[in-house]
C-alpha cells in the first residue's frame, strides 16, 4: 500500500510535466517537512533550504534558525520583531513607501515569506500596503516553533518572489494537553493571546490559537501622518490526523480581521481614512513515507479583502502541488515536485487573473565523506509571459568536522504582479502609485562563497555574495507625490558578511555580525534606497546557568552610510545606532514575564520614519 502511494505521486508528477499541468511542490514539500519535525527536531536542522532534513553545516546556502526560546528572549511581539537580530536582514521600522523586509539589500518583492512552507494568500499581489513586513506583523508570534531564513537565491525550488531568500515560519505542533494565556503591552500596541493544545487523542491532535491586538495611535510630525491604529484579531486551527504510522493528514484554517484607521495632513487639513483587512485561509496537506520515499500533496485556498473608505479590493489565491523525495541509495536522494498557482484580483474596478505552472527537480549527492553537491532546476510557465528555466547548484566541502567551504549559484525569475501591471491606488501619504502594463519580468543571477570554522565552542562564518538583476521592478517618483512601477535595466547587490558566536562562560554569550553592502542602480549609477553600506550588530546575552530562570539580553546595532528616501521624498544618507535590552524571568515551564526597551537613547532619526524609544512588558502562563 505504501509503495502504491509513492508510485501514484511519481506518475502524477510525470503526467503534470508532460501535459503542461504543472504543480510546484513548494508549499507541500516544505510543509511536509514541517509536519515531520519530530524526526529531526534540534537547532542544527533546517528544512527550508533544500526541503529535506539537512544540518545547517551541510546546507550550501547561508541559513539561520531562530528558535522559540530566542524569540522569547528578544521580547518579540510579532514575527517581524523576531527578525531584528537576523544577519543581513533589514527590518524596516515605519517606512511610508517601502515596507518590505529585505535580505542583502534586495528589492520590493524578492523575499518570500512562508507559513509552514505555504505561501500566504493574496500578499504576492500587494506591495507597499501589504508587503512581507505586514505579513510578518500578522502572524501570532507565540505560536511559532522556529523561523528559518535562507539568504541568497532560492528561485529554483520556490519560484517567484524568492530571488533574494526565503523566510519560513514554522508553527508549534500538538505536544500535550495544555493552555497558554499571555498579554503584552508597549508604546506601539497592546495584545492578549491564547494557545490551546489538545494533545494526542487517538489519531487526532490539534492546536487552536487566537490573538487580539490594539495598535496605539502615533503621530509623525515629519511625515504629517499617523500610523495604522486600532484593533485587529487573528485565529488559527491546526489539526493532524494520523491515518497510520506512515501517513498523515493536516488541516490548517486561519482567519484575520483588521479594522484600523490612519490620519494624514493634506494641505493643512487632517483627513481620516479607514483601513480594513479580512483574510481567510484553508490548506489540506497529505504526507506519507515508506522505506525509500517521502511524498506529499497539498491544496491551499485563500481570500484576502482589503479596503479603505470605498469598495474593498479582493485577492484570491489557490494552489495544488505534489512532491516526492526518493532515496536512490545511501548517498543519493532525488526530489521531484510540481505545482499550479493562481491569483485572482478584483481591485480598483479592474478584474484580472494569472496562472503559473511549474515543475522542479533536485538531487542531493554525497561524494565520499567530505563533499555534498546539490543541483536543482525549475521550469516555470506563466500564462502571459511564457516559460522560464531557473537552475541552481550548491556544494559543501568539509575539510574536517569543524571546517568547511560552501559555494552556491542560482538564478531567479519573477513576472510582474497584477497590482504592478494594472492597479492604481493611493499611498499612505495620499500620493498616487501608477501601474505600468508594459513591465517586463525580472531575471536575476546570484552566487555566494562561504568559509565556516568552529574553534572549540566559537563559531565563525565569512561570506562573499553578489547578485545581479535585469529589469528590476521598483517604484520611482516621476513627479512630486506621483510614483510609478518601472523596470531598471540592471541592479547589483554585492557584499561581505561576517558572523561570530562565542560562549563566555557562567551563562554569558557574545554574538557579533558585520555586513558590508554595495547596492547599486547600474542604469543611473546610484545606490539603491534603504540600504546601509556598513551594519554592525553586537549582542551580549546572559542566561542564569543553574535553573535558567533569568535571562538578560542587550544589543546594539550601528548603521553607517545608510541610503534612504526622506519624508519629503528627497534622497539622503545617514548614520545612527540603537541600543536595546530585554530581561526575562521564568518560573519553571509554567510562567514567564519580561520587560524591555528599544532604542534607549532615542537616536534614530525621525526623517527615516523610525519610531524612537519604545518600552515593552509581557507575561505568560501555561497550565
Amino acid at each position: 500500500m505504501k509503495n502504491k502511494h509513492s508510485r501514484f505521486l511519481n506518475i502524477a508528477v510525470t503526467l503534470c510535466a508532460a501535459g503542461s499541468v504543472f504543480a510546484n511542490g513548494m508549499a507541500a514539500s516544505a510543509a511536509e517537512q514541517s509536519e515531520n519535525l519530530d524526526s529531526y527536531q534540534g537547532e542544527e536542522y533546517v528544512v527550508t533550504a533544500t526541503r529535506t532534513e539537512l544540518t545547517a553545516k551541510e546546507v550550501p546556502q547561508s541559513v539561520e534558525v531562530i528558535t522559540k526560546e530566542e524569540i522569547q528572549n528578544i521580547g518579540a511581539s510579532n514575527a517581524r520583531e523576531a527578525l531584528r537580530l537576523a544577519a543581513n536582514v533589514e527590518v524596516p521600522e515605519a517606512r511610508t513607501m517601502d515596507s518590505n523586509i529585505s535580505i542583502r539589500g534586495s528589492g520590493t518583492n524578492d523575499v518570500l515569506v512562508l507559513l509552514n512552507g505555504r505561501r500566504i494568500p493574496g500578499e504576492g499581489s500587494l506591495s507597499s500596503a501589504g508587503g512581507n513586513n505586514y505579513v510578518l506583523s500578522r502572524i501570532n508570534v507565540n505560536n511559532i516553533e522556529r523561523i528559518e531564513i535562507v539568504r541568497g537565491p532560492a528561485g529554483a525550488l520556490y519560484g517567484s518572489d524568492a530571488q533574494a531568500g526565503v523566510i519560513n515560519i514554522i508553527t508549534r505542533k500538538p505536544e500535550k494537553q495544555s493552555a497558554t494565556i499571555g498579554v503584552t503591552t508597549s508604546d506601539r500596541e497592546m495584545s492578549n493571546y491564547y494557545h490551546f493544545d489538545s494533545g494526542k487523542e487517538g489519531k487526532l491532535s490539534a492546536t487552536f490559537d487566537a490573538s487580539f491586538t490594539k495598535t496605539r495611535f502615533k503621530w509623525w510630525d515629519g511625515a504629517g501622518m499617523s500610523n495604522f491604529y486600532g484593533p485587529k484579531q487573528f485565529y488559527s486551527l491546526d489539526v493532524d490526523y494520523e491515518m497510520d504510522d506512515n501517513n498523515k493528514l493536516n488541516l490548517y484554517l486561519d482567519y484575520e480581521n483588521d479594522d484600523q484607521a490612519y490620519i494624514m495632513n493634506m494641505m493643512g487639513q487632517e483627513m481620516y481614512r479607514n483601513r480594513r483587512v479580512d483574510k481567510k485561509t484553508a490548506a489540506l496537506t497529505y504526507t506519507g513515507n515508506n522505506e525509500n520515499s517521502n511524498y506529499s500533496a497539498n491544496f491551499t485556498y485563500g481570500i484576502l479583502k482589503k479596503g479603505n473608505d470605498s469598495k474593498d479590493d479582493e485577492y484570491k489565491f489557490w494552489s495544488a502541488d505534489v512532491r516526492d523525495s526518493i532515496k536512490l541509495d545511501d548517498n543519493n536522494r532525488l526530489t521531484v515536485g510540481a505545482e499550479i498557482l493562481r491569483h485572482d484580483q478584483d481591485a480598483s474596478d479592474i478584474t484580472k487573473d494569472t496562472t503559473e505552472y511549474a515543475v522542479y527537480l533536485q538531487d542531493e549527492l554525497k561524494v565520499g565523506e567530505k563533499l555534498l553537491v546539490i543541483p536543482s532546476v525549475r521550469f516555470n510557465h506563466h500564462d502571459f509571459y511564457g516559460s522560464e528555466t531557473t537552475p541552481n547548484i550548491g556544494t559543501t566541502y568539509s575539510f574536517t568536522d569543524s571546517q568547511r567551504i560552501k559555494l552556491n549559484y542560482g538564478e531567479g525569475y519573477r513576472a510582474p504582479s497584477i497590482k504592478e501591471l494594472y492597479t492604481e491606488g493611493s499611498t499612505m501619504m495620499g500620493g498616487q502609485i501608477i501601474s505600468n502594463p508594459n513591465l517586463k519580468p525580472e531575471t536575476s543571477k546570484g552566487y555566494e562563497i562561504s568559509y565556516e570554522q568552529e574553534f572549540g565552542d566559537t563559531e565563525t562564518k565569512l561570506t562573499y555574495f553578489k547578485n545581479e538583476k535585469e529589469d528590476a521592478i521598483e517604484q520611482r517618483q516621476i513627479r512630486p507625490g506621483i510614483y510609478q512601477y518601472v523596470n531598471i535595466s540592471e541592479t547589483t547587490t554585492e557584499g561581505v558578511e561576517f558572523e561570530i558566536k562565542k560562549p563566555l562562560g557562567n551563562g554569558f554569550a557574545l554574538v557579533g555580525n558585520y555586513e558590508y553592502l554595495d547596492a547599486m542602480d547600474k542604469e543611473n549609477n546610484t545606490r539603491l534606497d534603504w540600504s546601509a553600506r556598513n551594519t554592525y550588530t553586537l549582542k551580549l546575552e546572559w542566561i542564569e546557568p543553574v535553573k535558567q530562570e533569568w535571562s538578560v539580553m542587550a544589543w546594539n546595532k550601528w548603521y553607517s552610510d545608510y541610503k534612504y528616501q526622506g519624508i519629503s521624498g528627497d534622497e539622503a544618507n545617514g548614520s545612527f545606532n540603537t541600543f536595546n535590552f530585554v530581561i526575562n524571568k521564568r518560573w519553571g515551564d509554567k510562567y514567564r514575564a519580561y520587560v524591555g526597551m528599544d532604542n534607549i537613547f532615542d537616536t534614530a532619526p525621525e526623517d527615516m520614519a523610525y519610531s524612537g524609544r519604545m518600552w515593552r512588558v509581557g507575561a505568560e502562563m501555561t497550565f
